[in-house]
């Protein structure tokens, strides 16, 4: 089953990314998770994001486009990036999860990709 592994990360942690004495350290944790889950053959796709205040918001209500400079959440925790992985089931998948760097300090998402055998 393909999941989707969402890494919401704290305002602290973003900071983290320009704070050249931290980089390394801060990212090593996230190159070595990634790197595990393709040693194990499990990793399909993943990539971090750019910051939160980089985001377009976009909707459409009654026809209508509204772009707007995001992001608006309703937590502090921000999506900081995404990896797709391909698990026997959602219990490995959040075995996986928990093992992210973000769980410490933010939160993570698993979710299923559902297959409705399209393309794209």
């Amino acid at each position: 089953m393909k999941v989707m592994i969402l890494a919401h990360e704290s305002p602290g942690d973003f900071a983290l990314r320009d704070n050249k004495e931290k980089f390394d350290s801060y990212m090593g944790e996230w190159y070595a998770y990634s790197g595990a889950m393709k040693d194990a053959g499990v990793m399909l796709e993943g990539a971090a994001l750019e910051p939160p205040s980089t985001a377009t918001v976009v909707s459409v209500r009654n026809g209508v486009r509204k772009v707007e400079d995001g992001p608006f959440p309703d937590t502090k925790e921000q999506l900081g990036g995404f990896f797709i992985i391909d698990a026997p089931d959602m219990e490995r998948a959040v075995d996986w999860a928990s093992k992210c760097p973000a769980a410490k300090t933010g939160f993570v998402d698993v979710r299923a990709i559902p297959d409705y055998g399209q393309d794209g």
